[in-house]
């Protein structure tokens, strides 16, 4: 049986080739309940590959228990809250409008305990910005439902997404297609279109898509290009 540290590196190797179903397949045979790095690796792909086909809630599930593992055997790491604000915001999901309404302020809170424990996490920061995209973005009668379901919500502007996102890519310039679309959308919005244009026009010319978020945002930047 291969040692931790060779489960780890394998693992990675798939994950950086996108094989994120051969990844849960080889994790399968080593997950060990108190191991952190292997357990937030196999979450890792698990939500990888759920991003790739919404459909699969069986994914969510499983996701969700396991990020619920980690945070009892790691409940001061990043990557726990993290990956349990993601699973506890798709499980919320599935279950329906209301609960996922009745989850976001959870979630917010976990993303912030996460970007507390790493603050150089780019996904981390993607993760708050992309969460103040989607409350800025809402109809105002939208709002009202959300904010009479949880009272403590922050209000925040596309200026506070801005921000984080901005900061992700400050920290990995690049590093997810989703945060560069994120920012090119609200500068269009904003009708900032100069600002807009940089990021917008790298991913029309992309020329190697590899995921579901890297094709939506190719097919959405060249649909607002067009619109500019």
């Amino acid at each position: 049986m291969p040692d931790t540290q060779e489960i780890i590196r394998r693992a990675d190797e798939l994950f950086d080739e996108y094989k994120y179903e051969e990844v849960i397949n080889f994790l399968r045979q080593h997950l060990q309940p108190s191991e952190y790095e292997i357990l937030w690796r196999f979450v890792r792909a698990l939500y990888s590959l759920y991003k790739e086909d919404k459909s699969a809630h069986e994914l969510v599930l499983e996701g969700f228990q396991t990020a619920s593992r980690l945070l009892e055997i790691a409940p001061k790491a990043s990557a726990s809250h993290k990956y349990y604000a993601i699973f506890f915001g798709e499980k919320a999901g599935i279950e329906g409008t209301k609960q996922q309404i009745l989850s976001l302020t959870e979630v917010l809170a976990h993303i912030k305990i996460a970007k507390e424990e790493n603050a150089l996490d780019p996904y981390v920061w993607h993760l708050e910005g992309a969460f103040y995209e989607k409350l800025a973005s809402l109809q105002w009668y939208e709002k009202l439902f959300v904010y009479a379901l949880n009272k403590d919500l922050v209000q925040p502007s596309y200026d506070d997404a801005l921000r984080c996102l901005l900061k992700a890519e400050l920290i990995r310039s690049g590093f997810l297609s989703l945060n560069q679309f994120l920012i090119g959308k609200i500068y269009f919005q904003q009708k900032k279109y100069e600002s807009a244009r940089p990021y917008l026009t790298r991913l029309a010319n992309r020329e190697v898509v590899r995921t579901a978020d890297d094709k939506f945002s190719k097919e959405v930047a060249i649909q607002l290009l067009g619109k500019m």
